[in-house]
């Protein structure tokens, strides 16, 4: 059975929460209370007297309310930043952050100059391959004109062929360098002090370039199995250094397997 339809079935309950809560608000016929009348449709005549109070409507509704509340925290936030195995982490230094020498043809005569590389890496810690990776970018605040780039998959390190789907193995090395690299922004500094910042996304004519600014950035990474890691980011401009590139926030959310274990 597909992720989607084990979610769909596992909200079942609060789909019949959320349905005896409108119930007891509503009536298809006159009667004492709402619960009274709805015995009195489906042909249930005898109906105790307790349930036929008008105070009835009122303990249905919350008791419905508070259950559909804790079976959705139950379903939706358990365990989550506990059991997802899939994270992603920013550290210093290459390969997170790489400086190479570069020629920048965009323009009418081609300059050289240093081009910065920030990464991201995805960590896998559990024992099993995740499959059929996908790193989109979700939000980028404050968002530049004519800047389309948000929901485009983000660009595999070294990547030349422009693949948007890939395995993340799991990580053994202590220092994560066996992680698998995905780009998000890419800095070109001339030795004039001109400077050039695009998001890495593909397809790649969409690179077009954007000030550089401080921008905070969401980023999805999601597997064929469900297991997620969505994490905050934040590209801050620093005077006389390289921009910082900085972790925010991230959660971990378990796949169709929990844990994939």
């Amino acid at each position: 059975m597909s992720l989607y339809w084990k979610w769909v079935l596992k909200s079942l309950p609060s789909l019949g929460l959320g349905l005896l809560m409108l119930l007891s608000t509503v009536t298809p016929r006159q009667a004492r209370s709402n619960v009274e009348a709805w015995f009195l449709y489906f042909g249930i005549e005898d109906v105790p007297p307790w349930l036929a109070d008008k105070y009835t409507d009122t303990w249905v509704f919350w008791i419905g309310f508070v259950g559909f509340c804790l079976w959705a925290a139950h379903l939706y936030f358990r365990q989550n930043l506990r059991s997802g195995k899939l994270s992603v982490i920013i550290r210093e230094g290459e390969p997170w952050v790489q400086a190479d020498s570069h020629i920048d043809r965009s323009q009418a005569a081609p300059i050289s100059g240093r081009l910065y590389t920030y990464r991201i890496a995805l960590i896998n810690s559990a024992d099993v391959t995740f499959r059929n990776v996908g790193v989109k970018l979700t939000s980028l605040e404050k968002k530049p004109q004519n800047f389309h780039a948000i929901g485009s998959h983000l660009k595999l390190r070294h990547d030349q062929v422009g693949s948007t789907n890939f395995n993340v193995h799991p990580t053994k090395d202590p220092q994560f360098l066996d992680a698998m690299f995905v780009d998000v922004f890419s800095l070109f500094v001339s030795p004039e002090g001109s400077s050039l910042l695009r998001v890495t996304s593909l397809p790649e004519d969409i690179n077009r370039p954007i000030p550089v600014d401080r921008y905070t950035i969401k980023i999805m990474a999601t597997s064929e199995r469900g297991e997620m890691a969505v994490v905050e980011l934040a590209f801050i401009p620093r005077p006389n250094h390289i921009p910082e590139f900085r972790l925010l926030a991230m959660q971990s959310f378990p796949g169709a397997t929990g844990a994939s274990s």
